[in-house]
């Protein structure tokens, strides 16, 4: 693993070595290296992904907000509030944050009474909890995917710098004067590539005397 925003050259760390390499595993390890990140060198596409307290979910009830938002409660060895986190940053006009089971009464209040549950606040307010099939990552990040406004984010390209329109200049250039007794470097660049480029190309082969005269011409030209 590398750290995000490493200044010094570094080889990695080999992180938590001897686990076991299984997918989901291997997954939940980057989950956590992403968020034992440290604010200030955690990479600026990634979402927060501590949990909220009862106090954070419940400002959010009844007021109008551009986009909806999801609160995955789970345990505290559950990685499927994360997962969807993770899984829904590319998309748009949602957010999905997560909390914890601690708060019995915060719990029965939503009226949630397992987890993992998924409760989700619309852009007006309103609010409520998912029924959802089968409690699982696939099934929480599907649903979210497919409400109303929420679309993939439209990545795009890097502006380049506008460059500035110069005023064209009205001046008359006069044409310097040339040696023709002289070869100019432009001349011979110029008579190489239409040779070699236009005039050879004309050949499928080279034999004889045309193959020595071109031997020659390189010879000369090599010594120019």
């Amino acid at each position: 693993y590398f750290k995000a925003f490493t200044k010094q050259f570094t080889t990695g760390e080999n992180y938590k070595a001897g686990a076991d390499r299984e997918l989901q595993t291997v997954r939940q390890m980057m989950i956590d290296f992403l968020q034992n990140h440290t604010q200030e060198l955690r990479p600026p596409a990634c979402p927060p992904l501590d949990p909220v307290s009862s106090s954070d979910i419940t400002s959010l009830f009844d007021k109008s907000s551009p986009h909806y938002t999801a609160i995955v409660f789970e345990n505290s060895n559950s990685y499927v509030g994360r997962e969807v986190i993770l899984d829904l940053i590319q998309y748009e006009n949602i957010m999905v944050k997560r909390a914890l089971n601690f708060d019995k009464p915060f719990l029965d209040k939503l009226g949630i009474t397992s987890v993992p549950s998924c409760y989700l606040v619309h852009p007006n307010g309103s609010h409520g909890l998912i029924n959802i099939l089968k409690p699982l990552r696939s099934f929480f990040s599907s649903y979210l995917k497919s409400l109303p406004g929420v679309r993939r984010k439209l990545l795009l390209p890097p502006q380049l710098p506008i460059k500035e329109n110069k005023e064209e200049s009205t001046e008359i250039k006069e044409w310097k004067e040339f040696d023709k007794s002289k070869l100019y470097m432009a001349d011979l660049e110029s008579g190489l590539h239409y040779l070699l480029r236009v005039e050879l190309a004309t050949h499928k082969a080279l034999e004889g005397a045309e193959l020595k005269t071109f031997k020659d011409f390189v010879t000369i030209s090599a010594k120019v």
